[in-house]
């Protein structure tokens, strides 16, 4: 018995020793605990949980996303698996599914401390002020000392201090229950009998015995006619783009495909649905990100430019629409399509550093500088946010803040070779102080 109950806390152990670790910023041996602990356990929710945060952390993500599927199979309300879904889809900036991510996870355990704040994070960009600062409180209430995002929460709350927190709205509370079948007759019955007995003028008893019947006959036909009515009201209205139920699962299928890097075997699974739903705005989206992928700009500029001209207001296509046009150089009308993008979301970093960006390419540096402020005003600790600030004031001789910038992107730059290496050849060329 107490070797039973030892070898079923094992894989638990090493859930708990691999969380420690990953913590810590060792992923690769956090991610050889919870391979451990799977081995042992292959249906233990918390592994498969804690394997898909490395993997997402390492920018594997089509392994993380199976291996959240593999959580929520084991475990559908797992908490912690729903804050890491919240997590990828925030990733890909899908804001709204990632913010009912989060909130499931939080309603399952309203202790999760990064849930708290990657919910915070959502809100601010979604302009939801009230209910940001609320998560932003609630994770500096839980935040353990020395945690790495406290930085980050206190410069969020500075934003957000003029403005009331508001909680999570409480659940609506439900309505009266509804008669059920058997209490239908009954009630038309009475509701006949009252009605006849406050009448002024007398109703003779056949008369009232023949209404009876009558209802008796019709309250069947009259529940299936609430039956059909309700089920019409809430049948979703049938599709336009001529999509079907097997294409939004092969839709899915396809998103698996591109996370995993396969795109050429996604791009052909896609093929001919975009060839038959020619009005589907997601399908040509889908088209326009396979082939970006497959560095096929010209081609996945029709297919962006197609999604957007059927869905103009989706800003996730106008966003992949700037990432083509800016890797085909063609900055100036990437600049047109971000102006307009920001008018509709003023606060969104990715934006603005894509418009810092283009500001640099089209040699507009003074400009620059100041969209790669408001992206680290949003995020302080992206590295790569210092390292462009960074680099413009270098281009305008401004080299004690470039040096500034710069010796900050370093700092930020630990696991991230590439962007350090990168600082230490621009610092090289400063001159002397």
């Amino acid at each position: 018995m107490i070797a039973r109950t030892a070898r079923a806390q094992q894989p638990v152990a090493l859930c708990v020793a691999g969380e420690g670790l990953f913590a810590s910023g060792d992923g690769d041996s956090a991610l050889a605990c919870f391979d451990r602990a799977l081995r042992l356990d292959a249906g233990l929710a918390r592994a498969w949980a804690g394997r898909a945060s490395v993997l997402l952390t390492c920018g594997r993500e089509g392994e993380a996303l199976g291996c959240i599927n593999r959580a929520l199979d084991a475990e559908p309300g797992f908490a912690p698996a729903l804050a890491v879904k919240g997590d990828m889809l925030r990733k890909r900036g899908v804001r709204d599914e990632a913010l009912a991510a989060y909130e499931r996870a939080l309603a399952a355990d309203d202790t999760l401390v990064d849930a708290w704040l990657s919910r915070a994070t959502v809100l601010y960009d979604l302009g939801r002020m009230g209910e940001a600062r609320y998560a932003c409180e609630r994770f500096l209430e839980l935040a353990p000392k020395g945690h790495r995002e406290i930085f980050g929460a206190r410069m969020m709350m500075s934003d957000l201090e003029q403005t009331p927190a508001q909680a999570p709205k409480p659940p609506v509370a439900p309505g009266p229950p509804k008669a059920s079948k058997k209490s239908v007759l009954p009630a038309a019955r009475k509701s006949i009998r009252t009605a006849a007995a406050e009448r002024i003028d007398p109703i003779s008893e056949p008369v009232l015995e023949k209404a009876k019947k009558k209802s008796i006959r019709e309250a069947p036909a009259a529940r299936k006619s609430v039956r059909t009515a309700a089920g019409a009201a809430n049948k979703a209205p049938p599709r336009t783009d001529g999509v079907t139920s097997a294409d939004v699962a092969a839709f899915d299928d396809i998103r698996a495909l591109s996370l995993a890097n396969r795109h050429l075997e996604g791009l052909r699974k896609l093929e001919p649905i975009a060839k038959r739903c020619t009005e589907s705005s997601e399908a040509w989206f889908l088209r326009a990100q396979l082939l970006f992928a497959l560095k096929q700009n010209d081609a996945a500029l029709t297919s962006i430019e197609r999604a957007v001209r059927l869905r103009p207001d989706d800003l996730e296509a106008a966003k992949l629409n700037i990432r083509i046009l800016t890797a085909a150089n063609k900055d100036e009308r990437a600049l047109t399509i971000i102006e307009r993008v920001l008018g509709v979301d003023p606060r969104d970093p990715e934006v603005h550093r894509m418009r810092a960006d283009c500001l640099v390419e089209l040699m507009r540096q003074a400009e620059a500088v100041f969209a790669y402020e408001k992206v680290i005003h949003h995020l302080p600790d992206d590295a790569t946010a210092w390292l462009g600030l960074g680099r413009t004031l270098r281009q305008l001789r401004r080299f004690a803040e470039a040096r500034m910038a710069l010796t900050k992107a370093r700092s930020l730059a630990e696991g991230a070779p590439e962007i350090a290496a990168q600082v230490n050849e621009i610092i090289a060329k400063l001159p002397a102080e």
